[in-house]
């Protein structure tokens, strides 16, 4: 006589309303929300990695070299002369406030990433150059060749800093003095500490010593003979 099979037995499923039910989409509902979160603290974690990835680009601060010097309390008058476009090095041509830590890394020239001049250094310091000479004698215009040409050739401009918390403003040129034929030539630099330590500061020191070397420029020049 054959025993009777035992009836099989198997684990139920978990319980889990059939799709179209509203238990159904409360489910979908609550991944869907689950996955989202996981999704907003990965957000977190990087923004807290990236530090300022995320966070609003400062504003860019332009600068200018002031209010023109002016000629000084007994500078020597000048004759009418002409003034022939101030040139620099290509690294010059844009409008970058360039800085040196000679302290750190002597043979880096860098701009700041968020302070710019108005123009090109070289344009700046051109125009400076024009009206200093009309301060102290007849800025002619350069098609006046019986006149006498001031040129300067710019070297160097740039904030040097001697430590993190010291700098100056270094400026150097050759100026060269014409007619007919070559009348002079000389290099000349200038250098001014900086009152901060910043790209604000350099500014400050590179205006003072532009107004230095452009007067040690038109001093020297009136030494020459620019009258034959």
């Amino acid at each position: 006589m054959q025993e009777a099979a035992m009836p099989r037995t198997r684990a139920n499923p978990p319980s889990q309303p059939p799709a179209g039910q509203p238990g159904h989409a409360m489910m979908r509902i609550a991944a869907r929300f689950r996955a989202g979160t996981g999704a907003l603290a990965a957000l977190a974690v990087a923004a807290a990695l990236g530090g300022c990835a995320f966070a609003p680009a400062a504003p860019t601060v332009t600068y200018d070299l002031g209010p023109p010097a002016g000629a000084a309390p007994g500078a020597t008058p000048l004759p009418r002369l002409r003034v022939a476009q101030t040139d620099g090095p290509t690294w010059l041509d844009g409008n970058g406030l360039y800085y040196r830590l000679h302290y750190a890394q002597a043979e880096r020239l860098q701009p700041y990433a968020t302070q710019r001049w108005v123009m090109s250094p070289v344009r700046l310091f051109d125009e400076r150059l024009r009206e200093a000479v009309a301060s102290r004698g007849a800025l002619t215009w350069y098609g006046d060749t019986a006149a006498p040409a001031v040129k300067v050739d710019m070297l160097e401009f740039e904030q040097v800093f001697d430590s993190a918390s010291a700098s100056r403003g270094v400026i150097r040129v050759r100026a060269t003095v014409f007619r007919s034929g070559l009348i002079g030539q000389k290099t000349f630099v200038a250098e001014q500490p900086a009152p901060t330590a910043d790209g604000a500061g350099g500014v400050k020191a590179l205006a003072a010593a532009s107004d230095a070397i452009i007067a040690a420029i038109l001093d020297w020049a009136a030494t020459l003979p620019l009258q034959q």
